[in-house]
């Protein structure tokens, strides 16, 4: 095959790629769209209830833990459960403790992290507790470092009987009736 007739091809290959990756892009964004448009408003049961699903999914569950809370890296999830812990269970924002856990390498970051979900989650600096950094035989090194905040553990001051309410409202969504 000649060279010419070999680039002809390329280019109508690369076209034909390009033209379906822009449906796939828009297909997806549809998609997307339209699951936003599914969920609408929550009620407040329906918050409340999303809210324990959340827990339930990684929320401290250690039979030994005794304090309410939740760790994630993913900012969106962080600002729903205080969110959540403020509108469905009347948490005072005073009451919530946070601490940024981070691969040791990152140890010279932690200001940057604490700031970030300070201004994130609109909280006070003061309510951050001493971070903890993991060692580990193997430098974990993200590829988006900048965008890298550590992991946040939330956590509810005496929240020790919430704990224990969290446990039941988990078993009583086991046990509801699915109808």
């Amino acid at each position: 095959m000649d060279k010419i007739l070999f680039n002809k091809l390329q280019d109508g290959r690369r076209k034909y790629q390009a033209e379906r990756t822009v449906k796939r892009l828009l297909h997806e964004k549809e998609l997307f769209d339209q699951g936003v448009v599914d969920i609408g408003k929550l009620t407040s049961r329906e918050l409340f209830l999303v809210g324990i699903a959340l827990y339930w999914a990684e929320g401290f569950k250690h039979p030994d833990e005794s304090t309410l809370g939740l760790a994630t890296l993913d900012p969106k999830m962080a600002k729903f459960y205080v969110y959540w812990l403020v509108k469905s269970l009347g948490i005072k924002r005073d009451d919530l403790l946070f601490r940024v856990t981070a691969n040791e390498a990152y140890e010279n970051k932690v200001h940057e992290m604490e700031k970030y979900w300070t201004e994130l989650l609109g909280v006070d600096l003061s309510q951050f507790r001493k971070p903890f950094f993991q060692k580990v035989k193997q430098i974990k090194v993200y590829a988006n470092s900048d965008n890298y905040h550590g992991v946040i553990r939330i956590g509810v001051r005496r929240g020790l009987d919430l704990l224990r309410k969290m446990r039941g409202w988990m078993a009583g969504l086991v046990q509801a009736r699915i109808e």
